[in-house]
């Protein structure tokens, strides 16, 4: 359970983190913007990392609460549910630019032969909450199957899988390069990932 202080210090580690980027960033920084000394926030946090990973939580939380929302006020068959969550999804990520870039930056400062290394307490807390959104679509393609609107997979696993990866890189790579795609292809980034939508539900309608 974090203290009202540890609180403080990832929601000031959060907003620092949205506007210098991850690799910008240094404890300095954070002390700051919280209003106290570096070695008061050493006392409670030991490293950049820890906080990068607190901050991806409170990122990621946010993004499970949105789509448990959003799915419990779904109506339809299984494949208009699937079509509706994953634009509603769409949308929720376009309108969190600066949380996106933060996000892709994580992702790459933590690849797997990164340097960075946070606590193990950090990885497994991450760890916990970051596929929950695959359970949502989960739920819902297996719904499509019962009521006859989604063709029978071979390999549910794998399109959840699927769906999920693909959607959230390419919604990375808008918020990182979204003006220059638009610049080379004519068409803005939400036109595009909302075309990938459309080939999933072409490709699992029955």
């Amino acid at each position: 359970m974090k203290t009202d202080k540890q609180k403080m210090i990832i929601e000031g580690a959060k907003h620092t983190f949205l506007e210098k980027g991850l690799f910008n960033t240094v404890m300095t920084d954070i002390a700051s913007a919280c209003n106290i000394t570096r070695r008061t926030l050493y006392r409670h946090f030991e490293t950049k990392e820890d906080l990068a990973y607190e901050t991806a939580i409170l990122l990621i939380n946010e993004w499970n609460d949105f789509q448990s929302e959003t799915f419990l006020k779904l109506e339809g068959k299984g494949i208009e549910l699937l079509e509706s969550f994953l634009s509603q999804l769409i949308e929720y990520m376009t309108s969190r630019i600066l949380e996106l870039k933060y996000l892709g930056e994580f992702d790459f400062y933590f690849r797997d032969d990164g340097e960075g290394k946070p606590s193990q307490d950090e990885k497994d807390a991450f760890n916990g909450i970051i596929l929950k959104s695959d359970d949502f679509i989960k739920n819902i393609i297996a719904t499509g199957i019962e009521d006859g609107s989604i063709k029978p997979l071979v390999d549910i696993e794998l399109m959840v899988a699927t769906i999920s990866n693909v959607l959230w890189s390419f919604a990375q790579r808008i918020a990182l390069r979204g003006h220059i795609m638009e610049a080379e292809y004519g068409i803005s980034g939400v036109t595009l990932i909302m075309n990938q939508v459309h080939l999933y539900i072409m490709a699992l309608k029955e």
